[in-house]
């Protein structure tokens, strides 16, 4: 096209410069098939949705962890421990999330990580104490995460 700046692709024609007509609505700028207004709404929903249970919940959206416990060679009774008074301390301090690195295993005689398992039900049983308010794996999966999310 003379004089904007932006060429012809494959004998295109684009919808704006001499003789373009105004669009009735915005979705008319755009084909079905790289606009599906139903799918942003649908998404749309689900990340309120998301949102909301976050909220529900109790759990901040977007802290970061501000202190990390790294459990990396310790054995069960050390790890649980270590856990304690790490989150005793924490809470003391004031400190709203922390992160726990239990590890996946990988180096684990016989492959078999324990430290997961161990954590986990610790901060469940001290979440039914009200010691806590609640935890969650890094990766929302255990088996993908090596660290968990405590919320104080």
């Amino acid at each position: 096209m003379a004089g904007t700046g932006i060429r012809l692709l494959h004998g295109e024609q684009y919808p704006f410069g001499e003789g373009a007509q105004e669009p009735a609505a915005f979705s008319d700028l755009f084909d079905g098939e790289s606009f599906d207004e139903g799918a942003l709404q649908r998404q749309a929903a689900r990340s309120t949705e998301d949102k909301k249970k976050q909220r529900e919940a109790g759990l901040p959206r977007f802290l970061p962890p501000q202190e990390t416990l790294d459990l990396h060679g310790c054995t069960a009774l050390e790890a649980e421990v270590k856990t304690q008074h790490f989150l005793e301390a924490a809470g003391r301090r004031g400190v709203k999330k922390v992160r726990i690195i239990t590890g996946k295993g990988l180096h684990s005689p016989g492959g078999k990580a324990v430290l997961p398992d161990l954590i986990e039900l610790q901060l469940a049983l001290l979440r039914q104490e009200g010691a806590i308010a609640s935890f969650q794996w890094d990766r929302k999966v255990k088996s993908k995460s090596g660290a968990l999310f405590v919320y104080l």
